[in-house]
């Protein structure tokens, strides 16, 4: 068979008093609580908390019956480590496709390794489990959230709370089509599982009272968590820095800076130092042929892109074919460059004028810059998945924006209200169409190609799922179209061979396999396919050496060995 490629002096407190809160403390429209009814405020979040779960799982319930695609057949079908808790430990001291080569990679996810282990352990390789901990995960990111957002703004006591601004903004995230990609798919778990430590972070953060308390260590302790899921957590001491600046009135010395913020600076060059151990590097893997001339060009349309899919969700799609631009002349580059300066414009303004608005850009912006690193990011720089977490600055600036109304116009307020609601209603049936894509394979790369034919990846993929369906021509077309998009790509030339050799089209095969071999002579599943082919057709001493030099490449090639030894 072929093979396919808490005691302390004012200054030292952290959390919300009634001198620098951003919330209710702050706002003239909140009255003082008696502290008997310190339980019943408690209590009074956890209602709306669970409807918004509620709503976030059912927009992606029909992402549960989805298959492993894409990524999720190596990283969780072909992944032997995740089969035994002893091979967690292997996880933090290689890249995270270090169970199958050992070649160089920017990704080092450990973490997610771990719950792929736990899941495993749970519910064997069905994929109901592994997508039930993605939808769990965005769950609680919503619930915190509305929490963040509720902690964060002046609350109105004549607005219900399921019209009230914290409530929207989660709705407006819980159903958010951007999201799909994040959820749906099980690979993306790093990028919902760090949200939402990111996210609990900040908030035990903004409510410990002081730098020893309980609740910074457990901000500390999920800081930890986050980077280890993956490397974005480590913009979040900007973050705080940012919430201390603009929810508190009071200012700190040097030291109590360094006190209040080492801490978690320790802790990412901690993981930077596991990064680099595991990697040889912090990114060692560059793939861009850019100029740096061209890659800092280049940043200003994948800012504008970015926001242009948070305001307007349409178009989605799971591979985007960037073509880079030559010169800050182009009409793309004038359009994103004015788009950006307005964005720094903007938050310079809201820096002087409201502090709330400057941490709304922040949450934004500062999350996104990892995924501004275009030379990092391989092929596809451009991926929805990572507007995941900024988009809680987005649904926090929409509430903001809300919470302004309730103060100044009441009426304005409530049609703004109304139209946050139609909104998430607009949102969730986007999601829930989109969560179909999800679904399959066949269904994921025939949207991909349709949207976007000139990725060479995204033809292979879907000759892959069509030689899965047994529907060879169709899969001969795809990798023909892959190959004229991308020539000297051997994996495609291997695949094309392996439907070749499915129709029994042997000196095809034998033609396709030949030339993946001389692109690269590293290719072991070549090498294996083409000792497959030599010992159909009678040529038992070429086979040997075919079959030996796969084993050689790939030494767990058990397929190999075995025929090997039946090789005369």
């Amino acid at each position: 068979m072929f093979n396919q490629g808490k005691k302390s002096h004012k200054r030292a407190e952290i959390g919300p008093s009634p001198s620098d809160a951003c919330g209710e403390q702050n706002s003239p429209q909140a009255s003082p609580q008696p502290q008997a009814k310190g339980a019943a405020s408690c209590i009074a979040p956890i209602i709306p908390a669970f409807a918004l779960a509620l709503v976030a799982f059912a927009v992606y319930f029909n992402a549960l019956s989805g298959a492993f695609v894409s990524d999720d057949g190596g990283q969780i079908l072909a992944n032997p480590w995740i089969k035994h808790l002893g091979n967690i430990p292997k996880a933090f001291s290689t890249n995270v496709w270090g169970f199958q080569w050992a070649g160089t990679s920017n990704y080092y996810r450990p973490l997610m390794h771990c719950v792929y282990t736990l899941t495993y352990q749970l519910f064997g390789l069905n994929p109901i489990g592994f997508h039930l901990v993605n939808v769990l995960f965005h769950c609680g990111v919503t619930v915190l959230v509305f929490l963040i957002v509720r902690q964060l703004l002046p609350r109105s006591q004549a607005t219900p709370v399921w019209l009230s601004a914290p409530f929207l903004a989660a709705l407006l995230f819980a159903t958010h089509p951007i999201h799909t990609e994040d959820v749906a798919w099980v690979a993306a778990l790093p990028d919902v599982a760090f949200t939402f430590f990111y996210l609990l972070s900040f908030y035990l953060y903004s409510r410990s009272r002081a730098v020893a308390s309980r609740g910074y260590l457990f901000s500390l302790a999920c800081f930890t968590v986050a980077v280890l899921f993956k490397e974005p957590a480590l913009t979040l001491p900007v973050v705080l820095l940012a919430y201390d600046r603009t929810c508190r009135e009071e200012r700190f010395s040097l030291l109590e800076s360094i006190g209040r913020y080492g801490p978690y600076f320790i802790v990412g060059a901690g993981y930077l130092a596991l990064r680099i151990r595991a990697l040889g590097g912090v990114a060692p893997y560059k793939t861009t042929t850019l100029s740096s001339y061209e890659v800092v060009i280049n940043l200003f349309p994948f800012v504008f892109r970015y926001l242009e899919k948070l305001l307007l969700p349409i178009d989605l799609n799971y591979i985007f074919v960037v073509h880079p631009l030559t010169s800050l002349l182009e009409g793309k580059a004038l359009i994103s460059v004015s788009v950006t300066a307005v964005v720094v414009i903007l938050a310079l303004f809201a820096l002087k004028r409201n502090k709330l608005a400057f941490l709304g850009i922040v949450f934004v912006v500062v999350p996104l810059l990892p995924a501004l690193d275009i030379p990092a990011l391989g092929e596809y720089p451009f991926a929805e998945r990572y507007l995941y977490l900024p988009s809680v600055g987005f649904v926090f600036l929409l509430a903001l924006f809300l919470s302004w109304a309730e103060k100044s116009s009441p009426k304005g307020a409530r049609a703004i209200a109304a139209g946050f609601l139609l909104l998430a209603t607009t949102y969730a049936i986007g999601t829930v169409r989109r969560n179909h894509v999800w679904q399959s394979d066949y269904d994921l790369w025939t949207d991909t190609v349709a949207k976007s034919p000139d990725s060479a990846w995204a033809h292979d993929r879907l000759g892959m799922a069509y030689r899965h369906r047994k529907m060879p021509v169709e899969a001969i077309q795809q990798y023909q179209a892959a190959i004229a998009l991308k020539p000297n790509s051997d994996d495609d030339h291997n695949n094309l061979a392996a439907v070749y050799e499915d129709l029994g089209m042997t000196n095809e095969a034998l033609g396709e396999i030949q030339i993946a071999i001389a692109i690269d002579p590293t290719n072991a599943a070549a090498h294996h396919n083409l000792g497959v082919l030599y010992n159909k057709i009678g040529m038992k001493n070429n086979a040997r050496i075919e079959l030996t030099t796969a084993l050689s490449l790939k030494p767990d090639d058990e397929s190999a060995r075995r025929l090997l030894g039946e090789t005369p």
